[in-house]
């Protein structure tokens, strides 16, 4: 037996993980002040629901990647493999849910993916999405939530913004056929990663034609300001081409904001993207990839019901959303020298000496209080548990003997500049609080 996690995944020090806790309270606190609530769901799902056609995408990466396995009833289930998924098939079992729906959710999805920098096989998304309307409002209240989120974690972040609708009405009126525009995309998408070359060998293989997707290459890297390559697409397409007209109007929403760009060859890999997508970057490490990014669905909740013979009604599930990808997020603020990682979160360590009950009692007072409180379970000596709590940077230490509970208080000291006082517990509280 070889003593090592499975290939891609990786253990997270408690240092790392209070970090992360940081960052995850941070983005709850912006999710609520736009109105998203907490949702969970499982993380194994159906393999029908996640390899649905309409759902990820037959060609797309992620549904190459997913961890495949079986119940004890023979039953075909895997990993999921983002949170969107999971979601669609949530709103689709809960129909009488009052719109428009806003949920938030934080957790672990799984691609069995190719390891590198900022990639892992099992990573943490922080989702908000919005089901119910197809307001541009909405679309312009994701990205909003990604601007309030990287700015109060001190990132510099740009904004990617494009229209799958251009995308189609781009591709057909240069010769690519309706029923290989999925697929050309799925390639065109690959633009920042693989070299024009790489990509018309990818696309010949698929059948498309090689004039077609290089003048498309072409057109797609016209450089200009927001408002120059709308009117630039406009030109080439029309100014009553849907995915045009949606774009000006999201991009109407942030005027004179330089974080939020219009990239044509944007296309996002995931097949259920129906109209808006966007990706975010960090502007001083690009190379890390996409830190956030997401999308609108329109269709996704919507076909689940129709592929069960339940029909729709008179109803429809719009949906748009973004998921913030926690591991490349810490990656970016360590490479930005963002992170001072904590040893703990504890605030005071007490030391008994030789009276383990009364200090144990103690301790729970000041749990009780609200603050965190650790306590010696080793026996060892003053001096050697003062240098564990300075091994942790625990900021105050307690010693409680004899001679303090017959005078019925402690010896505080602050580690920090080293001075001791005698307080009563109920004064060394409100110290502390």
């Amino acid at each position: 037996m070889e003593l090592d996690t499975a290939k891609g995944m990786r253990d997270i020090n408690p240092d790392e993980e209070l970090f992360r806790e940081q960052i995850v309270r941070k983005m709850q606190v912006i999710f609520a002040r736009y109105g998203f609530m907490p949702l969970n769901t499982p993380i194994i799902e159906r393999y029908d629901v996640l390899s649905a056609k309409f759902a990820a995408g037959e060609e797309s990466d992620a549904m190459s990647e997913v961890y495949k396995l079986k119940d004890n009833g023979n039953r075909e289930l895997g990993l999921r493999f983002d949170l969107t998924v999971p979601f669609a098939r949530y709103v689709g079992m809960n129909r009488t849910l009052k719109m428009p729906f806003k949920r938030y959710q934080i957790g672990k999805v799984y691609r069995d993916a190719p390891i590198k920098m900022g990639r892992y096989r099992e990573f943490t998304q922080c989702d908000v999405d919005i089901v119910g309307t197809t307001d541009l409002m909405a679309d312009a209240t994701c990205i909003n939530v990604a601007l309030d989120v990287y700015k109060e974690l001190g990132v510099d972040a740009t904004i990617g913004v494009n229209n799958r609708k251009f995308l189609f009405s781009l591709f057909v009126k240069n010769g690519i056929p309706e029923d290989k525009l999925e697929s050309a995309i799925m390639s065109i998408d690959k633009l920042n990663k693989l070299s024009v070359d790489e990509i018309v060998k990818e696309t010949n293989a698929k059948g498309l034609n090689e004039d077609s997707i290089r003048k498309i290459i072409d057109i797609v890297r016209f450089q200009g300001s927001n408002d120059e390559k709308l009117n630039f697409f406009a030109a080439q397409l029309s100014v009553d081409d849907p995915g045009i007209v949606e774009l000006k109007e999201l991009l109407s929403y942030f005027p004179n904001d330089d974080r939020v760009v219009f990239v044509p060859s944007l296309a996002r890999g995931l097949g259920y993207y129906t109209g808006t997508v966007f990706e975010v970057y960090s502007k001083e490490k690009p190379e890390i990839g996409a830190i956030s990014a997401g999308g609108r669905y329109d269709e996704l909740v919507d076909s689940y019901l129709e592929s069960v013979g339940r029909g729709i009604e008179d109803r429809t599930y719009p949906a748009v959303g973004i998921s913030f990808g926690l591991d490349r997020t810490v990656d970016v603020l360590k490479q930005l020298g963002q992170v001072e990682f904590a040893k703990t979160n504890v605030k005071l360590f007490i030391v008994p000496i030789g009276k383990q009950k009364e200090s144990f009692a103690i301790a729970q007072q000041f749990r009780d209080a609200g603050i965190n409180v650790d306590i010696d379970l080793m026996k060892r000596g003053p001096s050697k548990n003062f240098a564990y709590a300075d091994t942790y940077k625990i900021p105050f230490v307690a010693v409680i003997g004899e001679n303090e509970l017959n005078e019925n208080v402690i010896t505080l000291k602050n580690m920090a500049d080293g001075t001791e006082e005698k307080l009563s517990v109920a004064d060394a509280i409100n110290k502390l609080k």
